[in-house]
């Protein structure tokens, strides 16, 4: 099991870097071939629909016919869709390109996390929960480092088609991976009729701040390297070390958010996190000065994804373990399609103007207050429980 746990973790940081070396870049890749705003945001929107619709269809795939065989086939045609991105203008092309890769980008996000949840015991998920979700903030802060860095150096096109040769460094664990084959019928897994009222209230509270928290992220965090370029003017090269900064406060959080969550209270801890963002959001609106900027960027980031492995392994702590890949997958669907729409949003309401991101802070504040209510009710409801107290 601790072989499978290192294999899954190796997979983790290698797709994360590489997809972080190539987010940041693609966005002002695309910026310095002359493509709109509002352009950038349905080819970003198409990679979320494609997480959501054809990222279900997956995770679903992986509890039906393994999740080994999702692995593999996802560390193949994740980079052969970003090198053929990287060589085409035609905005059809890039739209098809970017829904197929985000399809299979989500794998490394819904299927690991089911296949660690089988490989652990409850006394040690949150702790590995937590590991996984810091190597993915710190492969985010190496991945971003690089890209930033590597566009300068080398220029953006190149630098995206490096990333994805070595995205295929997957394979490795993918392949060596010891994962039971499942045999599931589909019928089965989209039954929840069997789920306690434990169950059942804790799936639809963390369905609904998945749906609230995705739409507020959605609104501005896939364009981070755009709002510090249109802000501040900054280089791909400084850009890339400031998201960096906020995912190396992230790792390190998400690695110790089991100590946190022990602590203070797992859910409490969610809560204290998710009402400390509103008033960062607030903030970002007006403050304009790129110091202070950033670190309200960078402790938004911090204060929450910290909370993203404490939640996650509380419900499915609760939940039966044969449907975790396709729960996984639902919960995918809702926050992907809540942030497509939302991306799609971006470039309309920032139009040609820095004074729009002013209003799209103040809407996403206003969508992360609801997750922090919907949190509130988590916490009342299971704080105390017995299979909360289990993990902590």
């Amino acid at each position: 099991m601790r072989r499978n746990v290192t294999l899954l973790l190796f997979y983790t940081s290698v797709m994360m870097t590489t997809n972080f070396m190539y987010q940041v870049i693609f966005n002002l890749f695309l910026r310095d071939l002359g493509v709109p705003n509002s352009a950038i945001g349905n080819i970003t929107s198409a990679a979320l629909w494609g997480s959501a619709l054809l990222g279900l269809a997956i995770s679903v795939a992986a509890d039906l016919v393994g999740r080994k065989k999702m692995l593999v086939l996802a560390a193949v045609i994740v980079p052969l869709c970003g090198i053929a991105m990287a060589f085409t203008t035609n905005f059809f092309a890039l739209w098809a390109l970017s829904f197929l890769k985000g399809g299979f980008r989500v794998v490394g996000h819904t299927v690991i996390l089911a296949a660690m949840a089988s490989f652990t015991r409850t006394g040690e998920r949150a702790r590995m929960f937590g590991l996984n979700a810091g190597l993915m903030m710190g492969s985010g802060v190496l991945g971003n480092f690089l890209g930033g860095l590597s566009g300068d150096l080398f220029g953006l096109q190149a630098t995206l088609v490096i990333s994805m040769i070595m995205h295929l460094g997957c394979l490795i664990p993918a392949f060596a991976i010891d994962a039971p084959e499942t045999r599931a019928k589909i019928r089965d897994l989209f039954d929840f009729s069997g789920l306690n009222s434990d169950q059942k209230k804790i799936l639809t509270y963390f369905l609904s701040s998945t749906l609230a928290i995705g739409f507020g992220a959605g609104l501005f965090i896939h364009f981070g390297n755009l709002i510090f370029r249109d802000l501040f003017a900054l280089s791909a090269t400084l850009i890339g070390i400031i998201l960096s900064i906020s995912q190396l406060g992230t790792a390190v959080g998400s690695t110790l958010s089991h100590v946190f969550g022990r602590r203070f209270g797992p859910l409490r801890f969610v809560l204290m996190m998710q009402v400390m963002v509103v008033p960062l959001m607030v903030s970002m609106a007006f403050v304009r000065e790129p110091v202070t900027f950033t670190a309200l960027y960078s402790l938004r980031f911090v204060f929450m994804n910290i909370t993203n492995p404490i939640l996650s392994s509380v419900t499915f702590s609760y939940l039966p373990s044969n449907k975790l890949s396709t729960i996984s997958g639902i919960n995918g669907l809702l926050n992907n399609v809540a942030r497509a729409i939302a991306a799609m949003m971006f470039g309309y309401v920032v139009g040609a103007e820095t004074q729009g991101y002013t209003s799209i802070f103040l809407i996403s504040a206003s969508f992360y207050a609801i997750g922090a209510v919907i949190a509130f009710l988590i916490f009342k409801e299971f704080e105390n429980k017995e299979t909360t107290k289990s993990l902590y």
